[in-house]
């Protein structure tokens, strides 16, 4: 009886294990919502297994189950990911035949106890322990890595796919299909698929190290990029004041007598119109910067220089502390955010082509509020927009992902064609 439960157990959270960690390689979000409409989707899968131990009986799951699991286990999986989710097939189902091979860590502790013990229950007992602590690791460890490789362009994550598929393949034909991998020692023969699995996921965190640290690398040049094109342009803007300036005083006294002729004439109106074009031509001579950070003031200095060459309006609303908060990390935020917006505003009439950023600081906590126009409605999916286009939608997983390991948070939405992006830090 003891065997039997826990073999029953082994079973549910086998498969419990192989669909939530489909779904979060993906990078769906851990949210409640997602858990159940998850735990429904392994119920159905659940209910047609039991039709068909009840219609068939044993001989179901000893001989047909095992041929067509495949294809009433994993294929719908993807699909299900594909059209719920929105992701694209082809990372459907490497995410799938990943979580597949991440199973084969369980399966070799469980061989490896069985063969030390020839008990069953222990063989069960060691699968369910070690499925919860690999479960847990992939979440902790694994997931947030595999989020943004599986966002890469389909060509890269059919790259990452080739080895989970190879195995799958032969994993299947060896040990469902035949008993060709155990005609000798049973622990001896699966370590390969022990040492697989551990190569892969070690293979995944070094390929996202060398994506995270070429991306950075990228938008640090940008970034410096930018600030040489800013100090250029202020150089330039500093000779132009210097110029006004020297022309402004030069005619100081020619203003003051225009000035004094006017007030003779009791003409105050004539005064202030004449006092206010002075004025005005002072203010020209001003650089006003927008905050305390200098590679901050960069990146907005140019991104309103590009929606002004683009005839997009960006209104800017920048108070309080900016320097306590990591540059390079926000920059990186500021510049994906602001880029989104722009190509979103591409797609707006001339009319309507607005933006509106609000950075303040309060209380050690930095608030960014970024408004602006939309044509297209896209669609939403766990709280984030997606796009169908290929290499679309990388932006919005950089900002999530930098948000996030800011301690962040971060809320997309819209309200009356009004795209909003809301972050905290």
């Amino acid at each position: 009886m003891i065997e039997y439960t826990l073999a029953l157990i082994h079973n549910i959270s086998t498969f419990l294990f192989g669909v939530y960690a489909s779904a979060f390689l993906l990078g769906v979000r851990r949210t409640g919502k997602n858990v159940f409409i998850l735990f429904l989707f392994s119920l159905s899968e659940g209910i047609i297994y039991f039709t068909g131990s009840l219609c068939f009986g044993q001989a179901f799951l000893d001989t047909i189950y095992p041929i067509i699991y495949p294809l009433i286990i994993h294929l719908p999986l993807c699909l299900f990911i594909l059209l719920y989710y929105k992701y694209s097939f082809i990372r459907s189902f490497v995410s799938v035949l990943t979580a597949y091979m991440c199973c084969q860590i369980s399966n070799w502790t469980g061989l490896l106890t069985l063969e030390l013990t020839q008990e069953y229950s222990y063989y069960y007992l060691t699968r369910i322990i070690t499925t919860i602590i690999v479960f847990v690791i992939l979440l902790i460890v694994v997931c947030p890595k595999t989020s943004i490789i599986f966002a890469r362009p389909k060509q890269e994550v059919i790259i990452v796919g080739v080895f989970p598929f190879v195995y799958y393949i032969y994993d299947y034909f060896a040990t469902k299909l035949s008993t060709l991998m155990y005609s000798g020692n049973k622990p001896a023969v699966e370590f390969m698929s022990f040492l697989f699995c551990l190569t892969y996921l070690s293979f995944l965190l070094v390929y996202f190290s060398f994506y995270k640290q070429n991306t950075e690398s990228k938008q640090h040049n940008t970034i410096m990029k930018m600030q040489l094109e800013s100090i250029h342009k202020e150089i330039e803007h500093v000779n132009t004041s210097k110029k006004t300036l020297s022309i402004l005083k030069h005619d100081m006294r020619h203003h003051l007598n225009i000035i004094q002729m006017f007030l003779n004439q009791n003409k105050t109106e004539k005064v202030r119109e004449y006092i206010g074009k002075i004025s005005g031509e002072y203010e020209n001579t001003v650089i006003a910067p927008y905050c305390n950070d200098e590679m901050l003031n960069s990146v907005i200095s140019i991104y309103i220089e590009r929606f002004n060459r683009n005839d997009i309006q960006l209104k800017c609303d920048i108070s309080g502390d900016i320097t306590p908060f990591s540059s390079l990390p926000l920059c990186t935020i500021l510049s994906n955010a602001l880029e989104n917006a722009m190509t979103a505003l591409e797609k707006v009439s001339t009319d309507d082509k607005w933006a509106s950023l609000n950075i303040s600081s309060k209380n050690n906590k930095l608030m960014i509020c970024l408004e602006n126009a939309v044509n297209d409605i896209p669609k939403f999916v766990d709280g984030m927009p997606v796009s169908d286009k290929e290499d679309h939608g990388i932006g919005t997983k950089s900002i999530v992902y930098y948000v996030e390991q800011l301690n962040g948070q971060w809320h997309f939405s819209i309200k009356d064609k009004v795209f909003v992006l809301k972050i905290i830090l």
